[in-house]
């Protein structure tokens, strides 16, 4: 069984947990810089170069693509997807997750709850905009981002005309977002591997912050899910293409409403808090679902020329 992780930085802790795990699962794992990668295609070639050589065959491969190189990694990732090298989380899934916007109508068209969102430009629509998330304080965000940044509480309409004349004179579009009183200051991860919820915390942020990210400072505590919470969490990892998800849910007075589901979760502080083992059973799932594929096996391969060999270490 061999297993790639495409990441651009091996020494997060992200990484250096699953290559432990895999280590201790005697799995052989790879560790590949999307942006080292060089896609070659052609009529009768199909390829993925890395340090110069044809990649190795591989089983399965684990995405973990930060916000700064979507669309290289994407284009990685739907590659390798063309080579049918089995994929935990593909293209797809990766896309719709990682765009906030399109990760919430792809929600909200299957029936679930989420916090009224509003995309616009132009100032002079703000007011409008105001009243269709409940007024201020409303929550502004950027399309993309991760571990909170890029998410703003604005606290009138002056400021939130301020905020979005400076973001789009930035060339940046954001979104308007209700905010969720009843959970201001927390909300839940849940972590999802299959069909199942692996793990659960609650997020607190720190005091003075409304942002509950455990990089902003926020602090988890494992919490028990009602059967509804782990119900959405399942089926909205399912709805936007992703068997690894973290789904961030706010606890509202109607139940829990989705705000994001992360297809590159960070699982440091649910690790902590739970004390669970979450690195050992992404792995695991890897393998499994790398072993349960079909059809031929994945290699770079050019019709012309013989398979590409095992690159030696």
């Amino acid at each position: 069984m061999k297993v790639a992780i495409l990441s651009r930085n091996r020494q997060l802790h992200s990484i250096q947990r699953l290559l432990k795990e895999a280590k201790t699962l005697r799995v052989q794992c790879e560790v590949f810089d999307p942006l080292d990668c060089q896609i070659v295609v052609g009529r009768g070639i199909s390829n993925v170069i890395y340090h110069d050589r044809p990649v190795p065959e591989l089983d399965v491969i684990i995405p973990r693509i930060g916000t700064s190189i979507t669309d290289y990694g994407l284009a990685v990732v739907r590659q390798f997807e063309s080579l049918g090298v089995k994929i935990v989380n593909g293209s797809k899934g990766i896309a719709e997750s990682r765009d906030k916007l399109r990760c919430l109508q792809v929600l909200a068209e299957k029936g679930y709850e989420v916090p009224t969102t509003v995309l616009m430009r132009g100032s002079r629509g703000s007011k409008m905009a105001l009243r269709q998330v409940q007024g201020t304080p409303a929550v502004m965000k950027l399309i993309q981002g991760t571990q909170g940044v890029g998410v703003m509480l604005v606290e009138s309409t002056t400021s939130c005309e301020s905020v979005l004349d400076t973001m789009w004179g930035l060339g940046q579009d954001v979104i308007l977002q209700q905010y969720i009183s009843e959970s201001a200051g927390r909300d839940i991860r849940a972590f999802v591997i299959g069909d199942k919820v692996v793990a659960s915390m609650r997020r607190q942020a720190r005091e003075g912050e409304f942002r509950s990210n455990i990089h902003r400072g926020g602090e988890g505590a494992p919490i028990e899910l009602k059967d509804q919470y782990k119900r959405f969490a399942v089926q909205a990892a399912k709805a936007v293409g992703l068997s690894v998800a973290g789904v961030d849910m706010l606890e509202s007075l109607t139940g829990p409403k989705i705000v994001e589901v992360n297809s590159s979760p960070g699982f440091e502080g649910i690790e902590a808090a739970t004390g669970l083992n979450v690195a050992r059973l992404i792995m695991q799932h890897a393998v499994a679902f790398g072993r349960g594929r079909t059809g031929s096996r994945a290699r770079a391969r050019k019709r012309s020329s013989s398979p590409a060999k095992r690159r030696r270490r």
